[in-house]
């Protein structure tokens, strides 16, 4: 639990101290949790298998609506797991709310070698 309050506050801090338009959220799936993105750097921290993840978010050039990207990943569900992702995903702007689906292929490299395709989905509030 501290680990959490630790994780909130520090995301909390980057979120309003950042030079960028940052946008703030919840995300469900298979992390349930925050998520935040400021520009095209995105950091989501999980509460149902504690983890955070990392982002660099790349638009499609033709296309507003999709994206992709690519990071990492450090899970502490029952034991440490630290992996390389990629990223595609869908979103759209309403007012000040974006709204996202993605899936996430990871490769999950310390620990265990394993591969899983994780999916969340969530919207963010644009500061």
């Amino acid at each position: 639990m501290k680990i959490a309050v630790i994780g909130v506050s520090l995301l909390s801090v980057v979120a309003l101290s950042s030079q960028a338009n940052p946008e703030v959220g919840v995300m469900v799936g298979s992390d349930n949790g925050l998520s935040a993105q400021f520009d095209d750097i995105r950091v989501n921290l999980g509460f149902s298998e504690f983890s955070l993840s990392g982002d660099k978010i790349i638009g499609f050039p033709d296309q507003e609506h999709f994206y992709y990207g690519f990071g990492g990943k450090w899970s502490d569900h029952h034991h440490n797991k630290l992996g390389a992702r990629a990223v595609f995903g869908a979103h759209t702007v309403v007012e000040q709310f974006r709204f996202f689906a993605e899936i996430q292929p990871i490769v999950y490299v310390i620990d265990d070698l394993e591969v899983k395709l994780e999916a969340s989905a969530g919207v963010r509030y644009l500061f």
